[in-house]
């Protein structure tokens, strides 16, 4: 049985220099990449040359397991065929409009009598299909406008030619919006003629509907048929008002496709402008997908074969950067639409600033794509997967538990514990923990503490455990962490330091910070449990550092206790206005018994210190 590559080397010995279209297939029989060529034996030889290629087609060549090509007559037919297996197969490794499959287009049914509607299902022998529209707003806006011009029917009955004159017609010919060909009211023709009218108008050829539309009214007016000449009125007005809402960017006629390409990484957009009579009728945008490692031509060309294949609405010129094979690609075009299609490439004037302003929406949109991915990235979920990679873990670190130290000189040291479950805040697994074994700057005995008591714990309750502790510091304090996590057994725990200097993370056994982007996910996530870890220390520590410098010399005596302290400061100020008070004002005022009075006074006399 022959192998892969005497399969490969066989084929490639048997490749016609005709041109065509190959196949590409993985071992599973799948089409994962379909190409035209001009020369089919120079082009797929070109694959398995073993010259320089990009990571792309690098990866692509490893993944053939065979090769399948058909001949046709010229290179205008290869691309032809090449669009039509691409959609048929939906290549793994083929440029593609993403999700091009739910882009709505605007129908002309197939019916002797046609309907007009968006569908985002594409059947080829069911009608003529204008589009794709990106924009959900904008096809609304226009099937609106075209019921509110033309009687265009929208039942869904079948209606034979001439209709049945005995059927009775719907509220739509009552309203005037319908000519009722159901039964019989309008011929096949003169709805025929009706149907090329809307055609024109989807391309953009409003001025015959309102010349048209005007002599209608005129000569209706003229028999004195009011009533029919208001009803043309009001079709006129909407038309106009369809009309001036578009913007004129040309002072010429002609019709053009503006199309700019911006790109970023794995990521593209292709932003077309719509120019009919020079008025700027439909502005749309396609993301595409698969483009790693393609040149800009390389996209632009693959959009061009894929767009046209599935719209009637073709310009007469199409101004874009393409620099390659323009003359196939304007054959191509001709092919398609049965007329000429010029590729203009605008360098200077009103074209180029026009192409400037199509290209400036083209990026803007691809920020606002790359920014709604960054925001993605930042999601809980997708930040712990992040984590997960950045640090090798085995399993994803669902629960992370972070410590942070908190002390002014020393004195009144404290920590904190905060937790975070899948990526959020879990605000009732918090806890805060005075530290005793420790009078002076020490933090790590007090990580050591800290990581001790909260341990020790959980095990003798059997409770949850988590998936990766942070430590808020550097090699120092993980050291003191990772020293007791093994004394109590828990060394499979992964443990790291985050540095604050330069946001470094520290694991044990490497003396060196691990090679994590600071912008990365994985590094956001670690930055936000340790922002709150100190947030909730150095709370903490505000409230007992207050509780010590607001402590009288009153909560020393016995009997005097927060109530009748508060009381007394608030009637006589401090401790010296307390003792420069009789004793029967302190009674009267406070309502504290005399002989618990007389006490406080003896202590406060004898205290070397009378401040509150």
């Amino acid at each position: 049985m022959k192998t892969v590559t005497q399969i490969i080397e066989l084929k490639l010995k048997s490749l016609p220099a005709s041109p065509g279209v190959y196949l590409y297939y993985d071992q599973n029989r799948t089409v994962i990449y379909v190409g035209k060529a001009k020369s089919l034996k120079n082009r797929v030889r070109s694959y398995f040359s073993g010259a320089a290629q990009d990571p792309k087609t690098r990866m692509l060549v490893s993944k053939i397991a065979d090769m399948e090509w058909i001949i046709t007559d010229t290179e205008v037919e290869a691309l032809l065929l090449e669009n039509n297996l691409i959609k048929q197969y939906a290549p793994r490794y083929n440029v593609m409009l993403k999700d091009d499959k739910s882009y709505p287009y605007l129908c002309i049914s197939n019916e002797p009598f046609p309907r007009v509607f968006s569908t985002r299902t594409v059947k080829p022998d069911a009608g003529r299909y204008f589009g794709p529209y990106t924009d959900q707003g904008h096809i609304k806006n226009l099937l609106r406008t075209i019921y509110r011009i033309f009687p265009v029917r929208t039942c869904k009955k079948k209606i034979a030619d001439g209709g049945d004159p005995h059927d009775e017609p719907c509220l739509q010919f009552h309203l005037r919006n319908c000519d009722a060909p159901c039964i019989g009211n309008v011929s096949r023709e003169s709805y025929a003629a009706m149907i090329e009218e809307i055609v024109r108008f989807l391309n953009g050829s409003t001025r015959p509907v309102i010349a048209r539309l005007t002599e209608e009214m005129t000569a209706a007016a003229g028999e004195l048929h009011f009533e029919d000449a208001a009803h043309i009125r009001d079709r006129l007005r909407v038309l106009k008002k369809y009309t001036n809402s578009q913007s004129v960017i040309q002072t010429d006629f002609k019709s053009r496709d503006v199309i700019a390409l911006s790109v970023a990484d794995h990521d593209a957009i292709v932003a077309i402008f719509r120019l009919r009579e020079g008025s700027l009728i439909g502005r749309e945008r396609f993301h595409l997908k698969h483009i790693e490692e393609q040149s800009r031509n390389d996209i632009l060309q693959d959009f061009i074969r894929s767009y046209y294949s599935d719209t009637a609405l073709f310009p007469e010129e199409v101004f874009t950067e393409l620099e390659e094979n323009i003359p196939l690609f304007e054959s191509y075009l001709k092919k398609l639409s049965g007329k000429t299609i010029r590729i203009v490439r605008p360098e200077r004037g009103k074209k180029a600033q026009l192409f400037t302003l199509a290209k400036k929406n083209a990026d803007m949109l691809l920020k606002d794509i790359l920014l709604q991915k960054m925001k993605l990235s930042t999601q809980p979920g997708k930040m712990v997967e992040a984590l997960q990679q950045a640090l090798n873990l085995a399993a994803p670190p669902l629960r992370i538990e972070g410590f942070d130290i908190s002390h002014m000189q020393g004195k009144e040291t404290v920590a904190s514990m905060v937790c975070f479950e899948n990526g959020a805040a879990k605000r009732s697994e918090y806890r805060k923990f005075t530290i005793t074994s420790v009078d002076k700057p020490d933090d790590f005995e007090s990580m050591r503490e800290v990581v001790r008591r909260r341990y020790t714990r959980q095990l003798q309750e059997n409770a949850l455990l988590p998936d990766l502790i942070l430590i808020d510091g550097g090699k120092g304090q993980l050291s003191a962490a990772k020293g007791v996590l093994n004394e109590l057994g828990l060394n499979n725990i992964p443990v790291i330091g985050l540095a604050k200097r330069l946001e470094e993370v520290f694991i044990p056994g490497y003396s060196q910070a691990q090679n994590i982007p600071k912008t990365s996910p994985a590094v956001i996530l670690l930055r936000r449990v340790r922002d709150e870890a100190h947030r909730f220390a150095i709370g903490f520590h505000r409230n007992r550092r207050g509780k010590v410098m607001t402590k009288s010399i009153l909560d020393d005596i016995p009997g005097i206790g927060d109530t009748r302290r508060n009381t007394l400061l608030k009637e006589f100020g401090s401790v010296s206005g307390i003792l420069a008070a009789p004793a029967e004002t302190i009674v009267q005022k406070t309502r504290i018994p005399l002989t618990l009075v007389q006490t406080l006074l003896l202590h406060l006399q004898g205290s070397p210190d009378e401040t509150s």
